[in-house]
């Protein structure tokens, strides 16, 4: 993604190379961009294929820059420049999603949406060529494969990293909400899991993923990243995982919570909220300085609200209060979506909240997986759904 960023706000201190990825570039603009994890699948099996070092090279032989590998040879990354919105987001990647959904089946493979493949074996998954991600392998040994999931990242930009902070420890408490909307990962190896997202259960196995730790500013991230540097646990603010992380170089927090959504409107519909979600957050912050040191107990209940929200999706029943108090997860969602439309209605947005709001007939793309599959019986019938359902939205 193209960096929001064009001013260093922060001194970092430290050694001249930690300050230099810790030096926080100013986005005097909440500007968004948005990453889309996509599947690639053999047509002819319905299987994860590794195609992706044929796909890339075709599509950099056309000038698509913004496609680009990932982890596994069975995944391909697609990603926009900055957007102002998730409107311009949609703008940019609907295009680029059609070609390189034909370039992907000129070759002979078909692409899906989901947070999983419902059958695939990982262990047999070939990763993608690079010093990075053979370093990412050598680290990480069997999880590796277990890192065949497909997510959606969405980056928006904020002006300091003392306000990144300050959103992020006010935004965990919406982690279960953006994660239930998106969960579309109930199967695993060929069996139903259980879960309405398994690909966040098994992301939880990696280092430094989760929940954000709960920093009061952003001198007490600087000194949390200079331990882990000093004591070789990562070597770049990439290695952290959380579901919201800083990106300093970018000037952004990026959200990393969604599996990868079932369709192009759910995905534009999130990207919106999420920026309508720091954007008043950030507001609320200019306004009442104080609220930027945060509130641990937060962090305490988004533990266990992610997990509500992994397993039972839309349907869980989560904690609403640190007093105990609970109520309908999906309840909240509307409530939430409702609270956001006249700040969509300023980002030229409100049309896309509707895609995520959940009504009577709402099916969450959980439910739906298990029903294809129930109805039909079928694996490739399900990964199917999964191939053509988004390309027949756009």
């Amino acid at each position: 993604m193209l960096k929001h960023a064009v001013v260093d706000t922060e001194s970092t201190g430290g050694t001249p190379e930690i300050s230099d990825s810790l030096a926080f570039r100013s986005s005097p603009e909440n500007t968004i961009g948005v990453e889309l994890e996509l599947q690639i699948i053999d047509p002819q099996t319905g299987d994860l294929a590794a195609g992706a070092v044929r796909i890339l090279k075709a599509c950099h032989e056309e000038g698509l820059t913004d496609v680009t590998a990932e982890l596994m040879q069975s995944m391909i990354e697609l990603k926009t420049g900055v957007c102002r919105n998730a409107t311009e987001a949609k703008q940019q990647l609907n295009p680029l999603l059609r070609r390189v959904r034909n370039i992907a089946t000129s070759l002979g493979y078909q692409l899906a949406w989901g947070g999983t493949h419902p059958f695939s074996r990982g262990v047999v998954g070939a990763v993608s060529p690079g010093e990075r991600y053979e370093r990412i392998q050598n680290r990480l040994a069997w999880i590796t494969y277990q890192r065949v999931v497909f997510g959606m990242h969405v980056h928006v930009g904020v002006p300091s990293g003392d306000i990144a902070m300050g959103v992020t420890s006010m935004l965990v408490q919406y982690l279960p909400h953006l994660l239930a909307l998106s969960a579309s990962s109930p199967f695993w190896h060929g069996e139903d899991t259980g879960l309405a997202s398994c690909r966040t259960a098994l992301y939880r196995m990696l280092p430094h993923a989760g929940v954000p730790r709960y920093f009061r500013s952003w001198k007490e991230f600087r000194t949390f990243y200079r331990v882990m540097r000093d004591a070789k646990s990562v070597e770049s603010p990439k290695d952290i995982y959380w579901d919201i992380r800083p990106c300093p170089s970018l000037g952004t927090i990026e959200f990393r919570i969604c599996d990868m959504p079932a369709t192009p409107a759910v995905a534009w519909g999130l990207a919106a909220l999420i920026q309508c979600l720091v954007k008043s957050t950030q507001r609320l912050l200019q306004e009442r300085p104080h609220l930027c040191r945060g509130d641990i107990r937060r962090h305490w209940v988004a533990l266990e609200n992610k997990w509500l929200a992994t397993r039972y999706g839309l349907g869980a029943v989560h904690i609403r209060t640190p007093s105990g108090k609970r109520g309908l997860l999906s309840q909240d969602i509307k409530d939430l979506v409702d609270q956001m439309k006249p700040i969509a209605e300023e980002t030229g947005d409100a049309s896309l909240l509707n895609a995520v709001r959940p009504g009577k007939d709402y099916e969450s793309a959980a439910d739906r997986q298990r029903r294809v599959f129930r109805d039909s019986g079928d694996w490739k019938a399900l990964v199917g759904d999964m191939t053509t359902r988004w390309a027949e939205e756009l």
